[in-house]
């Protein structure tokens, strides 16, 4: 792309945030899965793209170790948007003994600086991984307490 910084339209934005929580417990551990949250970039150029991400998880037994991982994902080129993984939430309880009930909250912030030669769609998704036990409790929340977004802003 050619011109000044007069001709260039950098104003671009966008701003979506999810309706409801998505449950992560009945997909594999591993398996991206689509929070249905997306933003059409519809200018190639360079972007700003920050999400905030915000898990739960939980078991109901002993000796469990387990993360939630988000990402944001091209859908246009199928691929991962480099450097913008981040775990969103991990549990790791090793007691011995009885089970114990745990739930534990987090959220996690990605921010990437992202290039697009022609015009992309980008969603963010993300992954239960049990490590060692069994998840009985996970998903990516969206509600009055805090949203889980998307955004971005085009800067060349």
């Amino acid at each position: 792309m050619t011109g000044t910084a007069a001709s260039l339209d950098t104003r671009g934005n966008g701003f979506a945030a999810m309706p409801a929580g998505v449950n992560l417990a009945a997909a594999a551990s591993g398996a991206f899965v689509d929070l249905g949250l997306s933003l059409a970039l519809s200018t190639p150029g360079t972007y700003h793209l920050d999400a905030i991400v915000r898990g739960n998880i939980g078991n109901m037994s002993t000796g469990e170790n387990a993360v939630i991982v988000a990402r944001l994902w091209d859908v246009t080129a199928g691929a991962s948007v480099p450097n913008s993984e981040a775990i969103v939430v991990q549990i790791a309880e090793y007691a011995q003994g009885a089970a114990t009930a745990l739930q534990w909250n987090g959220s996690a912030a990605i921010s990437v600086e992202y290039k697009a030669t022609k015009p992309v769609t980008v969603r963010v998704e993300a992954a239960r991984i049990d490590i060692a036990g069994t998840t009985e409790v996970a998903g990516i929340g969206s509600d009055t307490l805090q949203r889980t977004t998307l955004r971005y802003q085009r800067v060349a």
